[in-house]
């Protein structure tokens, strides 16, 4: 019987091959006691370390082929400013000084004290990024200890039908790999926004993450099947499961040939109601895969990337050469800025106070804009500045009620008249809009939305703020219920104010890109999906097969369920 190892699908598809076992690439961490005289040679050895693990990751970068993922070039770029942080360059040799310990020891502490502020972080994609600092750590104390980064093949290496199996997977590794036919991955660490987890989609590469104890369990060269889309893998199928899934791989091949057909149609649904689908983007290839599935624009673009890792703050003229890339690689579509969205658990050098105890619940979003507005006016000042060429609107997050969005329009109005009195060439009537998130902001949506010119729901931060859970945290994740009586009200209730006010709604959680939901969107009288790229062609099939009309039918009677299961029955109805 084939042994099942359990974990989370972080990147969808059948995977079949034979494993390759990775071995850790940690270091013991030794721990001794300096004499006065030996604390400088210490320094010199750590700097040593850092300067070396930078020389190590710069011939990576050099050889990176064309065809290489982007995500791979950028963790790798990230990876190396990172070693020029005083977070891991001046820390640890503050702590040989305090502490006369040695480099590796230094290290580590600098380390957990990165990791300590990283688990506070509410946002999993803050979160996620200590995978970053857990790297390049690694890296740095393998130059400590003399010993080479730990490869993942030899050039003459084939990988077709090759299982990857290790404790993470680090981007440097990954140069060549889609070239090479690998499988999948089986990772013992991460999640859905690890930085394995990226990469395995990036490369499109089936991927099961969190699987604990997978490199004691599986040896070199098992036949293994990784299944993505349910989250665990199979250890020595028998024939019949081994035909089983070849199947389900060939099906799928088939199902993703037969959506390319989609790129170049409409989002339509069966009775012939239009359906405008934008894309979710964090960087700018995003934005060439979401023209090429069809997407009417971007309805939200992430800015913080600009943010991370570095001493300061990104100034005007950065930001406006990277919102111009952006804008022009629309070709005329619609791109819609995000401004700033990272918390004061972030820690950018602005002089905010130390880490909040709970910064989900704190200075974030339009929060710290507010607090520091010359921040938020070069910002702004920039996206006025790109709006020049070509279609776009501004989007506020973490609006927390009228007196958040009346705030920061004021702000946006200054920062105009700065331009308008420096002679700068800027657009005007940029279209502002604001996530609404807390339930407070829907609660007030009447007003908010006669405020702004626009609304986009972010179902993420709205399903845990009014159910009061944490995604994240596995010991409550079955209370996050999306279909909950209280978030379908909230929901309906913007979408219903919004069109009544002749003003655009779109939807850009997680469920706007979940098939399991279009049904009951349409019900509740969404036109508007925003969502990853990936997801576009998918929910155009999904949509081509609905018929709205009806699904309008029902929305007083979903409105009227106690939960899940009766929500579910309702829509039955409609679709069968």
């Amino acid at each position: 019987m084939a042994l099942i190892l359990s974990g989370q699908g972080a990147s969808r598809g059948i995977g079949i091959g034979r494993a390759r076992v990775l071995e850790s690439g940690g270091v013991e961490t030794p721990e001794y006691t300096l004499d006065p005289d030996q604390i400088g040679a210490e320094i010199d050895r750590y700097r040593a370390a850092v300067a070396a693990a930078r020389g190590e990751l710069t011939v990576v970068a050099d050889r990176l082929g064309p065809q290489v993922a982007s995500e791979v070039r950028e963790f790798i770029e990230t990876h190396l400013m990172m070693l020029e942080d005083d977070a891991l360059v001046e820390s640890p040799v503050e702590f040989i000084r305090a502490r006369s310990c040695n480099a590796e020891w230094a290290l580590k502490q600098a380390r957990d004290q990165l990791f300590a502020a990283f688990e506070q972080m509410q946002d999993d994609y803050f979160r996620a990024r200590r995978d970053d600092v857990d790297q390049v750590v690694k890296r740095i104390a393998g130059a400590l200890a003399n010993r080479p980064a730990r490869s993942l093949f030899v050039e003459e290496d084939a990988l077709d039908d090759t299982v990857i199996v290790a404790d993470d997977i680090e981007p440097a590794e990954l140069n060549g790999l889609a070239e090479r036919g690998l499988a999948a991955f089986v990772i013992e660490t991460g999640g859905s926004l690890s930085h394995s987890s990226i990469l395995a989609r990036s490369l499109g590469v089936p991927c099961v993450v969190g699987v604990r104890g997978a490199r004691q369990m599986v040896h070199e060269g098992q036949l293994l099947i990784v299944d993505g889309d349910r989250g665990f893998a199979l250890i020595d199928p028998d024939g019949e499961r081994l035909t089983r899934y070849r199947e389900r791989q060939y099906e799928q091949k088939r199902r993703a040939m037969q959506l390319l057909r989609l790129a170049d149609a409409a989002a339509r649904t069966a009775d012939g109601d239009s359906i405008r689908l934008w894309a979710n983007a964090e960087q700018l290839k995003d934005l060439d895969l979401a023209l090429r599935h069809g997407a009417v624009g971007i309805g939200l673009f992430r800015t913080e990337f600009l943010y991370l890792h570095r001493q300061q703050p990104p100034d005007e003229e950065e930001q406006y050469q990277s919102y111009s890339d952006a804008v022009k690689r629309m070709h005329g579509h619609p791109l819609t800025l995000r401004t700033l969205d990272i918390g004061a658990d972030k820690q950018l050098p602005l002089g905010q106070d130390p880490a909040e105890p709970n910064p989900a619940l704190g200075l974030r979003g339009i929060r710290l804009s507010l607090k520091f507005p010359e921040l938020f006016r070069t910002q702004v000042r920039a996206i006025l500045r790109a709006a020049v060429h070509g279609p776009v609107t501004m989007l506020l997050p973490m609006l927390g009620g009228p007196d958040d969005a009346l705030r920061a329009r004021a702000l946006i109005r200054e920062a105009e008249g700065e331009m308008r009195a420096s002679g700068t060439v800027f657009q005007e009537g940029v279209p502002v809009g604001g996530m609404i998130e807390v339930p407070a902001a829907a609660i007030a949506a009447p007003r908010m939305v006669e405020i702004l010119d626009f609304v986009s729901i972010g179902t993420n931060d709205l399903i845990q703020y009014t159910l009061a859970i944490d995604r994240g945290n596995q010991a409550v994740a079955r209370w996050y219920e999306p279909l909950h009586p209280a978030v379908l009200r909230l929901i309906s209730s913007v979408i219903d104010i919004a069109v009544a006010m002749g003003k655009p709604v779109s939807l850009c959680g997680e469920m706007a890109g979940d098939t399991r939901y279009t049904a009951l969107l349409l019900a509740l009288g969404l036109t508007d999906f925003s969502l990853h790229p990936r997801g576009i062609l998918e929910l155009k099939e999904t949509l081509s097969r609905l018929q709205r009309k009806p699904l309008l039918g029902l929305k007083r009677r979903i409105l009227e369920a106690n939960g899940t299961d009766e929500v579910t029955e309702v829509l039955k109805l409609a679709t069968g």
